[in-house]
């Protein structure tokens, strides 16, 4: 007669610290969408996120380490979007094409964008946040102006930056707009009008560098 042998796994340190981490960033992530920066503070995240205040400060001892985080995180979901959307296309048009779906989808699914947008907004009157913040949003801009010019090295055209701007802007817009309870249809039909201008301005770039 046989023994069933039941092996038991046991979570490392590491794995309950990035399940930590996690929740941590969930929590703050719904709590800045739905209640703004200044109600965001470490005690309703905790409790947002399950955890003891202890638990969250020993990641993240202030609220704007847990902010620069949440910028990092949506940083690297991003990255992960573009390169998805990218992988597989080689002409200029359909790069083009597939960065501004993924745009949309950044801008349409989950809370993310509307988060950092809060956080983006709250650094203005926090030289603690926006000192904590700069680091993570220079990276962000520089991947930005990366991925419209195709230029992974080095600084890109003077014109993509100044569409990069352009872009960004536009898409802060909507994630105010979404905020102030905009229904996603009618935002949908303003960005197929943005995207139109934005794939004709890209293209006119490429075309003049080729």
């Amino acid at each position: 007669m046989s023994k069933s042998v039941f092996t038991v796994h046991r979570r490392t340190q590491a794995d309950r610290s990035a399940v930590t981490r996690k929740k941590i960033i969930e929590a703050t992530v719904l709590l800045l969408q739905t209640q703004g920066y200044a109600a965001t503070t470490l005690q309703r995240i905790a409790k947002t996120a399950g955890v003891s205040l202890g638990a969250l400060q020993h990641h993240y001892p202030t609220k704007a380490q847990v902010m620069a985080m949440v910028l990092r995180h949506y940083a690297l979901r991003r990255a992960q979007l573009y390169r998805l959307a990218m992988r597989g296309r080689t002409l200029p048009e359909q790069r083009v094409e597939a960065m501004l779906d993924a745009m949309w989808s950044l801008v349409s699914e989950g809370p993310d964008f509307v988060a950092t947008v809060e956080i983006e907004l709250a650094r203005r009157s926090d030289p603690e946040l926006a000192a904590a913040t700069e680091p993570v949003l220079a990276r962000i801009d520089q991947f930005m102006a990366g991925w419209l010019s195709g230029t992974r090295n080095g600084l890109p055209e003077q014109k993509f930056m100044t569409l990069r701007l352009l872009n960004t802007t536009f898409l802060r817009g909507m994630a105010v707009e979404i905020s102030r309870g905009v229904s996603l249809d009618e935002l949908a039909e303003a960005y197929a009008l943005w995207r139109h201008f934005s794939r004709s301005e890209i293209m006119k770039i490429v075309h003049q560098m080729s």
